[in-house]
């Protein structure tokens, strides 16, 4: 393992899911069940469970562990690009490396519920409550090799209430209390689902005082819930990582549940007060049409940092016909200085299990939600199948 890439941040970056009380080394790690009982009776220990710290051993030296695969290696021995090459252009640098399993936590990632009004294109039902209820609905995508089905867990969290799952759980006070006794969290980022939905947000802000703040969100609220948020939130400096990548129908397809324009204004509504925005950019073969549009809108006013999708394989930027890829190369190749490595996302060829999964799940997605495919390229719908 090569030591001073990004996932050495893993020791210092950690992301916890409030509503299943799951506990990630890293942002791609396979995750550990918290036990309740034994966090009450260790205190300070939730960010150095014997997992973590041995994890961490395996690390320093030289050697896999199973977080790792799961979230970065296996995508590598396939030769594709992993979370951890992508965030390898900023390295760190010989004083900043990492020799202590019990470095001290620096950043810590919350995910709140799976409440969201956004089904995008490669979410799950896992981290979306409209996927879930559209699966319910609709049953489980069948792809070859592969399915997007709901599971129990996301069926038992839809039947609780949010308070039930979120800041009135005992995990959530138990949570609270652990970044009160932890040393050094400078950054705390605020994830969802859809961050914004939460109701209890301002309780939330009471436990949290003396950290930098960031809500990652798709914006998938109402513009008087955006004005109500921002008024609450109007002497506090809380930054805004927005998740977006393409304009217009792009972006609506896409990000399902949420019209461009209102996005654009909900934009512009946080701009004006005053609160510093990134965009997270999720790449995949349906954003690489349109990314250079929505680079040139935002590229100078905001920071926009590219996120490698893995989970879907279909969905991959590399999966596109010959005449869709040289296009996209055309359109993305004047960005190459702003945006190192994206056009090296192109460079593998796709496979034939691929190239049929993207035109079946395209076929069904636009199905299930009476959503035109017009704007694709007749080429790219021609080589999907999905047009004669």
């Amino acid at each position: 393992m090569h030591m001073d890439y990004y996932c050495t941040t893993k020791f210092t970056d950690l992301s916890v899911h409030v509503q299943s009380r799951l506990l990630y080394n890293c942002c791609m790690a396979y995750p550990e069940r918290v036990n309740l009982d034994w966090l009450k009776a260790n205190p300070g220990k939730l960010f150095y469970t014997e997992t973590m710290l041995e994890d961490r051993r395996l690390m320093l030296d030289n050697k896999s562990c199973v977080s790792c695969h799961h979230g970065c290696y296996k995508y590598e021995e396939q030769g594709l690009s992993s979370a951890r090459q992508a965030q390898g252009g900023t390295r760190k640098t010989a004083h900043e490396k990492i020799s202590d399993p019990g470095h001290p936590l620096t950043s810590l990632s919350i995910s709140l519920s799976t409440d969201c009004n956004l089904s995008c294109v490669y979410c799950s039902p896992e981290w979306s409550s409209s996927w879930h209820n559209e699966l319910q609905k609709g049953g489980e995508y069948g792809l070859d090799g592969q399915s997007i089905k709901t599971d129990n867990f996301s069926t038992l969290w839809a039947k609780l209430k949010q308070k039930s799952r979120g800041v009135e759980s005992r995990f959530f006070k138990l949570l609270m209390r652990e970044i009160k006794l932890a040393r050094g969290i400078k950054e705390i980022s605020l994830l969802g689902g859809e961050p914004l939905l939460n109701n209890q947000l301002d309780q939330l802000f009471d436990h949290i005082t003396d950290q930098n703040v960031s809500i990652v969100t798709g914006l998938g609220v109402n513009d008087q819930r955006i004005k109500k948020i921002l008024e609450m939130i109007k002497d506090k400096n809380i930054q805004f990582t927005i998740s977006a990548e393409s304009s217009g129908r792009f972006f609506e397809f896409i990000r399902h549940g949420i019209k461009w324009k209102d996005f654009e204004n909900r934009v512009d509504m946080i701009a004006k007060k005053g609160h510093d925005i990134k965009f997270t950019s999720t790449m995949s073969n349906l954003s690489m049409f349109d990314f250079h549009n929505f680079h040139r809108q935002y590229y100078g006013k905001h920071q926009i940092n590219l996120n490698n999708l893995t989970e879907r394989p279909f969905l991959l930027p590399h999966v596109l016909d010959d005449k869709s890829k040289q296009q996209c190369i055309e359109n993305l190749s004047p960005l190459n200085n702003q945006q190192p490595g994206l056009l090296k996302l192109l460079d593998k060829e796709p496979s034939e299990i691929d190239r049929k999964n993207i035109g079946n799940y395209l076929r069904q997605l636009s199905a299930r939600r009476n959503m035109s495919l017009d704007f694709l390229p007749v080429n790219f719908l021609s080589w999907c199948g999905l047009k004669k």
